[in-house]
């Protein structure tokens, strides 16, 4: 008995072999009549809203015609370089279906290079070029050579140490290569320094709360100087009284 199914084991194993062998021989010596069992003739996009359909649909075609043998890897990363698609999955159905999951930027700052204008998301990551007089939706301006490169951290630290601030912040500027000036809606100038930002954010999150900064005539916050405040008026006069800086 147990001779017997020794003996068809080795049957199945033997069949097993024998037709991954051809299987895998044909592909090698006949490879196209094969590929046109498994030709794209539906791809199905989910989650575009304002990326490019036409687009990406053409940059699939352009890269491959089958199923078998696509490069997911190298397809997501074609498909990302797409105005507005942050990443991409991709599955394959077969036997002629690809189904492309787009998970889209979202706006969070208008960087502001050269004279032209672009959406960049919270990573700092170039969206697409915009007309920046016609858009409609109030973001954070970003100046400054490679601003929009180190954005990602100053964002981060100011929504962990003092997230209220972020809502009142018109501008965001990157000064020589090194540190911040943050501009807020009232024309308030925050002048940060280069290193140890989250200690001068914690200092500067203290000084709103216990004084009445935004109703002041503050013009300009100095906390280059790691341990102290430098305060500018508009009328050389604080409205508000300051305990200390």
């Amino acid at each position: 008995m147990q001779h017997k199914k020794n003996k068809i084991i080795n049957i199945v194993a033997s069949s097993i072999i024998t037709i991954l062998f051809l299987v895998t021989a044909t592909l090698f010596y006949y490879p196209k009549p094969i590929n046109n069992l498994f030709i794209i003739d539906k791809i199905i996009i989910e989650g575009s809203i304002k990326s490019n359909q036409n687009k990406i649909k053409k940059d699939v075609e352009e890269f491959s015609r089958y199923l078998i043998g696509l490069n997911s890897h190298d397809l997501k990363r074609i498909l990302e370089e797409n105005d507005w698609v942050k990443r991409t999955n991709i599955k394959k159905v077969f036997p002629s279906i690809l189904i492309i999951n787009i998970i889209e930027n979202h706006p969070y700052a208008i960087y502001l290079d050269d004279g032209k204008s672009f959406l960049v998301d919270i990573d700092g990551e170039i969206i697409t070029e915009i007309n920046s007089d016609k858009y409609e939706d109030k973001l954070i301006f970003i100046r400054g050579e490679y601003s929009n490169l180190n954005l990602n951290k100053i964002i981060k630290d100011l929504n962990i140490i003092f997230s209220d601030l972020v809502n009142n912040i018109e501008e965001l500027e990157y000064v020589e290569e090194r540190r911040w000036n943050i501009k807020l809606k009232n024309n308030l100038i925050i002048k940060l320094p280069d290193e140890k930002i989250q200690k001068s954010l914690e200092n500067l999150k203290k000084l709103f709360e216990d004084q009445k900064i935004m109703d002041s005539n503050i013009i300009e916050i100095d906390l280059r100087i790691h341990g102290r405040a430098a305060i500018k008026v508009l009328d050389g006069k604080v409205n508000y009284g300051l305990d200390e800086i």
